[in-house]
């Protein structure tokens, strides 16, 4: 569980830096702009899409974790009720 909490606020990091960066570095050509001028470097780099899909597998993975921790605890409070 610590290490899919960990995952999620890597991602969360990348998804939410508000740093803009050019896409296009220090191309000093005077060619026309890529289309990705106004994106922050995570964003053009794809990154964004990377840190979204971590994002999900993180919490999925964090998610079962806990359901198997509480069925865990179910099944040993049911074996106490039982006295053994």
């Amino acid at each position: 569980m610590q290490r899919a909490a960990e995952r999620i606020d890597r991602a969360a990091a990348t998804i939410a830096s508000p740093v803009p960066e050019a896409a296009r570095g220090a191309d000093p050509s005077p060619a026309p702009p890529s289309g990705n001028d106004a994106l922050t470097a995570a964003q053009a780099s794809g990154d964004l899409e990377r840190s979204m899909a971590e994002a999900i597998q993180a919490r999925r993975a964090y998610e079962a974790n806990a359901r198997a921790l509480e069925r865990n605890d179910a099944i040993q409070r049911r074996a106490i009720s039982l006295g053994a």
